[in-house]
């Protein structure tokens, strides 16, 4: 671990935070009988250490306050040639801390990845065309596994496949289908994630696709599964809150099609759904079983008000979506947007392999060991639904403001088989910023920011002038009058008041930031204790005072 020891003196408000993953990391090395060994190094500028922090990848910070750069960032090494790094321990990825360490660790300790097989159909890969990236669901999921993207017809997956991911699946031909359906047959773990309307879908030229609906019809009819691509959900309990052009106005209006779900829609019993606390969908689709003999577990589902809407008009990006619910119709009960299915499932082919398949392995008839999540939208996994860009500490990070993400990579390792990481995501955050002791930083650091421009406009309009005058002067000496000296003079006077302006900012801002963190301080570890305490010592004065029993009476 390299930390500088000026962190929390430049930050204060990372005192926590840092406190929290150094802690964290003893605990690792205490747990792992030898087998993790913690170094924690403060390195000095221009050291070997300051050299191999670089080397490694770990990230200068540069933090208001302090004379050098600061490092705070984990390098790790295994016994062979592996090296993992965490460039930066950001306050915004606490809640993914334990995951990060116990994904370094876990990738640093196996030797091969598992695999995972991916039918991509809404870009998760990106598109180099296009411009867009691949998103960051499809990222996370490569750090931890060997991701295969397949294309075109499918008719066998790659050795060593431990699950297959269909997203967003159209036109899939029959040997495709039929490939999937061996799959889960011969007890492989199946994830769908399909869409009655994928809005993130880009169609030819970057255009919107012109049919934005997957469905797995021929597998979902023969598994015990109704879904309809023309229905999507919407709810008005869980609607995001969107800006539509109403009347020639713009409007901020909930839009029910649009859905911010919260821990009372998510099955949080289940170990890789308990962290969770917000998923976002849009224009998401709904299940519900039809008489099959797989159970079916509902594990996100929409509230009691929830209606069924027409697919097309909850996508359009132009009408009121406060008509969806009007227009809507009541389903016999709340809508499943993402369900597991369980126990026995029969084949969509009972006749066999169909014409054109390569599928080499027996025809299986059932299964009883079914594993297979199916989720009624696709667009939850593309980086519009859940990630936005922010600059942290001078890097740009990724920081999700929903679970969806979460969602992704604790499902696949549960559906793997491997659920050790899966409940360590999503965590709540420990860390709470200072608020007002970073807006006074802000505010100070833009005062000394202006103070600082003005200084460089003064020098540059001074050494213009001495330029100008020493041209005019034909350069031979006259450099050296007393004007020149007297303007000399004037520049240095501005240099030694500016300086002295920014350092009295600078210490402004360290005494208002130091005074608010000592009545913080004072607030916490003495008034509140005090006023605990009184609470307590009034209810306890107030109760009824009874005599106590004679030994006769008793």
């Amino acid at each position: 671990m390299y930390q500088s020891a000026g962190l929390t003196e430049a930050a204060p408000q990372l005192a926590g935070h840092a406190d929290r993953v150094r802690g964290l990391l003893q605990t690792y090395a205490d747990l792992a009988d030898g087998r993790i060994t913690l170094e924690v190094i403060d390195p000095q500028p221009y050291s070997d250490e300051e050299d191999r922090a670089v080397g490694f990848g770990i990230n200068r910070i540069a933090l208001t306050g302090a004379t050098e750069p600061t490092f705070f960032g984990l390098a790790a090494t295994n016994s062979t040639d592996g090296r993992k790094t965490i460039p930066v321990f950001s306050p915004d990825r606490e809640a993914w801390l334990e995951y990060d360490l116990t994904r370094l660790v876990a990738e640093l300790g196996q030797p091969v990845k598992p695999k995972i097989a991916v039918l991509d159909g809404i870009g998760l890969s990106g598109d180099p065309v296009t411009g867009q990236p691949e998103q960051q669901s499809l990222a996370m999921l490569r750090e931890l596994y060997d991701v295969d993207v397949l294309t075109g017809d499918v008719n066998s997956f790659p050795e060593g496949t431990q699950v297959v991911t269909a997203i967003h699946p159209q036109g899939l031909s029959e040997a495709t289908l039929y490939a999937l359906d061996q799959w889960v047959m011969g007890g492989g773990a199946f994830m769908a994630f399909v869409d009655p309307h994928a809005e993130t879908q880009i169609g030819p030229r970057g255009m919107p696709a012109p049919d934005a609906a997957s469905d797995l019809a021929t597998l979902f009819e023969a598994w015990g599964v109704a879904y309809d691509p023309t229905q999507a959900v919407a709810d008005p309990a869980y609607a995001l809150t969107t800006i539509r052009r109403i009347n020639g106005r713009d409007v901020d209006v909930g839009n029910p099609a649009w859905l911010r779900l919260d821990p009372g829609a998510i099955d949080t019993g289940r170990p890789t759904l308990a962290r969770l606390s917000a998923l976002v969908m849009t224009s998401a689709g709904s299940f519900a079983p039809a008489g099959g003999s797989a159970g079916f577990t509902p594990l996100v589902t929409a509230s009691d008000t929830a209606v069924l809407a027409d697919a097309t008009q909850a996508a359009d990006r132009f009408g009121d979506p406060r008509d969806l619910v009007a227009d809507g119709t009541t389903p016999e009960a709340a809508p499943v947007l993402v369900a597991h299915l369980s126990g026995t499932l029969t084949t969509a082919f009972p006749e066999g392999k169909p014409e054109g398949s390569e599928w080499t392995a027996a025809h299986i008839a059932t299964t009883e060991a079914a594993n297979v999540m199916i989720s009624a939208d696709a667009d939850m996994l593309m980086d519009r639904n859940w990630i936005q860009q922010r600059s942290i500490l001078g890097t740009t990070i990724p920081q999700a403001f929903a679970n969806n993400g979460d969602f992704f990579l604790n499902t696949v390792e549960h559906m793997a088989g491997g659920a050790a990481l899966a409940d360590l995501r999503g965590r709540a955050i420990d860390w709470r910023p200072l608020e007002r002791i970073e807006a006074m930083q802000r505010s100070a650091e833009a005062t000394y920011r202006a103070t600082e421009q003005a200084l460089l406009d003064r020098i540059a309009e001074a050494e213009a002038q001495l330029h100008d005058l020493a041209a005019s002067e034909g350069g031979d000496g006259a450099l050296f009058n007393a004007e020149v000296v007297a303007q000399a003079e004037d520049l240095r006077a501005d240099l030694l008041a500016a300086r002295a302006e920014l350092r009295q900012v600078q210490y402004d801002l360290r005494s208002d930031v130091e005074r608010l963190q000592s009545w913080v301080t004072v607030i916490n570890v003495g008034i509140v204790p005090v006023l605990a305490a009184l609470l307590a010592l009034t209810f306890a004065l107030r109760r009824p005072k009874r005599p106590l029993p004679t030994r006769a009476e008793a």
